[in-house]
């Protein structure tokens, strides 16, 4: 502190001398102008561990139930996802235990299983809770079911409401919201 006083009466100083020999504007003042005080010379602060810059943490996103529900199509009312995509399934499947025997890239590319969170699965309009289900899928996800047959979405399908994989290879099938085959031969 004693180092600095020379700093600091010198800067008091010419606040003085600035003070005084700027031309006053307006009203005179009465009184003297009070000294300025510089303020105490700081030390530096002590060297603080240097921390990497906080990261941001993503947000989740908010993981939603998969849903399966009642929706009209150009073949009637059908089983559809959240999204009004049309639901299928494969005379290949069996539903009494229900088991998936598309496994193979090509058949994974064209027909996508649908596919179970930890969220669940849960009955939309005109769909019976009782009637959905899960299995376990030879690649360890869980694969909803409806009426126990393995469901799928058909990668052609480009809108709500199409049915493309209908009949294809006489194998994929449209299900209807109770979960049967639509189209089943008598």
């Amino acid at each position: 502190m004693l180092k600095s006083l020379p700093t600091m009466v010198w800067v008091i100083g010419a606040t003085i001398a600035v003070a005084a020999l700027s031309p006053a504007v307006g009203n005179v003042a009465t009184t003297a102008p009070a000294p300025a005080v510089a303020p105490p010379p700081q030390q530096a602060p002590p060297a603080a561990a240097s921390k990497p810059p906080a990261k941001a943490i993503p947000s989740k996103p908010v993981e939603e139930p998969v849903v399966i529900k009642a929706g009209t199509t150009k073949l009637g009312q059908v089983a559809v996802d959240a999204e009004g995509f049309t639901l299928y399934m494969s005379v290949l499947d069996s539903r009494d235990p229900s088991k998936s025997v598309c496994k193979s890239a090509p058949c994974l590319a064209a027909w996508k299983p649908v596919y179970v969170k930890k969220a669940g699965i849960l009955a939309g309009a005109g769909v019976s809770q009782a009637k959905l289900g899960t299995l376990v899928r030879p690649d360890n996800g869980i694969q909803a079911t409806l009426n126990g047959w393995p469901l799928y979405r058909f990668a052609k399908d480009k809108n709500p409401g199409d049915v493309l994989g209908e009949g294809l290879k006489g194998t994929w099938h449209v299900l209807s919201p109770a979960g049967k085959r639509l189209n089943a031969p008598r």
